[in-house]
């Protein structure tokens, strides 16, 4: 059983580093049910919207008030059951311009109403299109290991199982929403059955019991621990029909919220004493076995009778936040639309331990497994390489970190999970990499190292080399300290500068070229001109083959041939002339001529060019 805890410790786990929140929000639409989920990457889902008007009055203002704008589109829309107060105000949210991107999702009742024909019509108009029945057993995954899961629709229980519904509030779907050690149950209206000992009788069949058991310890999908849930959804709205005491003993939650409040019909009673009182609070003692849930209520039902509950607090719309690491924490604005305020009394907000957290007391001591996937072990890599690494867990991997050579280099907090490396940052040589995966409760998992080779080429300074331009008897000195990159450029240019010499040649030359206004001294391209590049006595390449005796071409290197050889270039017209780019890289030779061009016109030859290439 979870225990109230003081605030001073939500601040310490908050600070954590795995503090990245679900959030669950209770809109108080009155008689009727909306709650929006946000995962801690972003995924928004809106479960129902109240009754018909109630989007309008109450849902979409709300989603505003928490930052989430029509501009912004939601997730997943599901609707539980088709009654109009759960899904009457779906269409309107969607009128209001809240695009829903991935799926629509109802109970896959044939259940016909004007609400039930006014959501599908409007999702029709959404990229996710016209809802569809949710298969049990979908998973959405809401970032950081949060998922939410689908454990019964229609009758049909995960794991197999299954109860002969006919009620349309038995067929409501229900959802097990995971974070690390948080657990939540919502389940629309479903029904639990009759009880004789809370003395409640209803035509609803039982579906609570089995979908609770088929998800705990030794059930047939067992998805939560013994020590239950965190946080309970009243189902419908507490009424006699719900939460009956095998369900709450099962569950134990340390908070149960029931959405509640005016509109009802008078005879129903909502919240019922026998549910609030007798199950929730423990006054049923022979029955119910689990300590008393804190019990929260949107509003005040109405109209009032001897049969209501008053026990639990009336706070407006209610706010759950967790990390999923130790606390979740339950706050509340006090906005309630009619009867008591009673957020004061209510003593919120209040954070309360998970049961299961990475502090023992049966929590999930499971360690994720992770391992590198690419690069393979051996091989070698160059220039930005993408790291891989595939990880899982019992609950839910929050995330990878990517090391390199032991020290930490990358995290990546959604699969698939994946780092760029950018080699030329590190020597070239053997080099280790491995991932660690972790899971909400603090466990870590380490990968095997892979092994793998850098091998990237090296600048070259070049400063001080020259460039002949034979039949022209030229020599100029590349300028000191002039230094060609990686699978980097430098541009000897006549007479242009950078910025006239782009706009000429139509390119914008990217980091890795270094251009250089050689003030009218090379090249001067007037015809049959060669050019040889040397260090000092020693010839790097060259010489080349000729320009054309007219001149008037781009020659460029396409071949990883002698500079002497016909067969080494491209001779294209003029205007082909692509500065900055082209430099075949598969030659090994490191620095080298790669085009020579003129430019034709009255006064453009100050736009002629030699452009030199390290392939290494």
């Amino acid at each position: 059983m979870k225990i109230f805890t003081s605030l001073f410790v939500l601040f310490i786990a908050t600070g954590s580093l795995f503090a990245q929140n679900l959030e669950i929000h209770y809109i108080d639409v009155g008689w009727g049910g909306s709650v929006f989920v946000k995962g801690p990457n972003g995924t928004t889902v809106l479960m129902e919207a109240g009754d018909t008007g109630k989007g309008t009055q109450y849902v979409v203002p709300y989603l505003k008030s928490i930052g989430v704008q029509p501009s912004n589109g939601l997730d997943y829309m599901i609707g539980g059951h088709q009654h109009c107060d759960h899904i009457g105000g779906l269409d309107e949210v969607v009128s209001a311009g809240y695009n829903v991107r991935l799926k629509n999702y109802n109970n896959g009742s044939s259940y016909a109403s004007s609400c039930a024909d006014g959501w599908n019509a409007a999702a029709a108009t959404t990229t996710a299109g016209a809802p569809v029945a949710m298969p049990v057993g979908t998973v959405i995954a809401l970032g950081n290991g949060a998922t939410l899961t689908c454990i019964a629709r229609n009758g049909s229980i995960i794991g197999g199982g299954s109860v002969p519904v006919t009620d349309e509030n038995d067929r409501s779907i229900a959802l097990l929403i995971k974070y690390g050690g948080f657990d939540y149950i919502w389940a629309s209206d479903m029904g639990g059955g009759s009880d004789s000992c809370t003395g409640r009788s209803t035509a609803q069949l039982d579906i609570e019991t089995s979908v609770i058991q088929a998800i705990s310890p030794g059930g047939a999908h067992p998805l939560i621990s013994a020590g239950g849930i965190d946080l309970l959804h009243v189902n419908h709205h507490g009424s006699e029909s719900s939460t009956n005491p095998t369900y709450f003993n099962t569950a134990k939650p340390a908070v149960a919220i029931i959405g509640v409040g005016s509109g009802e019909s008078a005879g129903w009673d909502l919240p019922r004493i026998d549910v609030v009182d007798h199950v929730l609070l423990g006054a049923s003692s022979s029955c119910v076995t689990a300590p008393p849930a804190f019990v929260l209520q949107t509003e005040e039902g109405a109209p009032a009778t001897s049969l209501m509950s008053h026990s639990g607090y009336c706070v407006g719309n209610i706010k759950i936040t967790t990390d999923g690491v130790n606390l979740f924490t339950v706050s509340a604005d006090g906005a309630v639309h009619q009867g008591p305020n009673e957020l004061t009394a209510s003593g919120l907000p209040r954070s309360f331990t998970l049961d299961e957290t990475g502090s023992g007391g049966g929590g999930d001591t499971i360690l994720p497994t992770t391992s590198i996937t690419a690069p393979l072990a051996g091989a070698t890599v160059t220039a930005t390489t993408t790291v891989t690494a595939n990880a899982s867990d019992n609950i839910g991997v929050t995330k990878v970190e990517f090391y390199l050579d032991g020290a930490l280099a990358a995290t990546d907090t959604t699969s698939p999970y994946s780092w760029s490396w950018t080699t030329t940052g590190s020597t070239n040589g053997t080099h280790s990499i491995s991932s660690k995966a972790y899971d909400a409760a603090l466990n870590v998992g380490t990968s095997t190292a892979v092994s793998v080779t850098v091998s990237n080429g090296l600048p070259v300074n070049i400063g001080g080399w020259t460039l002949t331009q034979a039949n022209s008897t030229l020599t100029y000195a590349i300028p000191a300290g002039t230094t060609i990159a990686s699978k980097g450029y430098v541009i000897v240019a006549r007479n242009a500068t950078k910025a006239a010499f782009q706009t000429y040649w139509g390119v914008t030359l990217a980091a890795n070229v270094v251009y250089i206004n050689s003030a009218d001294t090379m090249p001067q391209i007037n015809g049959s001109e060669t050019y040889t590049l040397k260090n000092g006595a020693t010839t790097i390449d060259g010489a080349t083959v000729a320009m054309d005796t007219a001149g008037g071409s781009s020659l460029q290197r396409v071949t990883c041939g002698a500079a002497s050889l016909a067969g080494s270039w491209s001779r294209l017209a003029s205007a082909s002339g692509n500065p900055g780019t082209g430099g075949v890289s598969t030659c090994n030779k490191g620095v080298t001529i790669s085009e020579f061009s003129d430019a034709l016109g009255t006064g453009n030859f100050v736009y002629e060019f030699i452009e030199l290439y390290n392939d290494k």
